[in-house]
């Protein structure tokens, strides 16, 4: 069976998750313990990932070739990966695993985090800069998405605080939006190395459009029904 590594799944059970006052019913799943890292994309990367219009068939731009990440350790998130780049990538790695895998919408996103614990962070409700990376870590950069793998969270799940703010299936404003052929702003959810605790809360929503390749925007997919 095709794996990568640091590929590991996280079991989720159903659930219910209430965003801007819409209730949003989650059918049980599975989603990466960690981002998406470098090693990972760039196994995407060489098997000509780019080249293939199939990964890319039906999205709002087509890109044309990847860029580097800002650091470049091979277990470090991959970054620098616009959101259209974060779909290819989830076709391909959907098409060598035979899995329904895809990008997470925000509601499931925020219920891996946290589930029903009513938690402000995957850990709990008082920051720690211990237990995540943001601008109070004062790391300046990301690290590699295993540095906090000893920190417990609510289900099990790695870097859902700080280190990459991570793109999400649906568009920012139209959130129940999860169609993939337009260009409106898409969700990012998590707050980075460079966000504040603020941003860095599970329930705190941000956008940007999907052509955005950041030093502090990452990814990571989820196996649905």
């Amino acid at each position: 069976m095709f794996t990568l590594p640091l590929l590991e799944w996280i079991d989720i059970p159903a659930g219910r998750v209430s965003l801007d006052s819409q209730i949003f019913e989650i059918k049980l799943f599975k989603i990466a313990r960690f981002p998406v890292t470098n090693t990972q994309f760039a196994a995407f990367i060489e098997d000509v990932g780019y080249k293939d219009p199939i990964w890319w068939e039906g999205l709002g731009q087509v890109i044309a070739s990847p860029r580097a990440s800002d650091w470049k350790e091979p277990d470090s998130p991959k970054l620098e990966a616009c959101w259209f780049e974060a779909v290819a990538f989830c076709r391909w790695l959907a098409f060598k695993t035979d899995l329904n895998l895809r990008l997470p919408t925000e509601w499931e996103w925020q219920w891996a985090a946290v589930g029903d614990s009513g938690w402000d962070f995957p850990y709990g409700s008082t920051f720690d800069s211990a237990k995540c990376n943001t601008k109070e870590s004062d790391i300046g950069r990301t690290n590699i998405a295993t540095e906090y793998a000893n920190v417990k969270t609510h289900f099990g799940t790695v870097d859902m605080a700080g280190n990459v703010a991570e793109w999400c299936l649906n568009e920012g404003d139209d959130f129940r939006n999860i169609g993939v052929s337009g260009m409106e702003n898409r969700a990012l959810r998590g707050g980075s190395w460079s966000s504040t605790a603020k941003n860095a809360r599970v329930s705190f929503r941000s956008s940007r459009t999907p052509k955005t390749r950041a030093f502090n925007i990452g990814f990571r997919v989820m196996v649905g029904t």
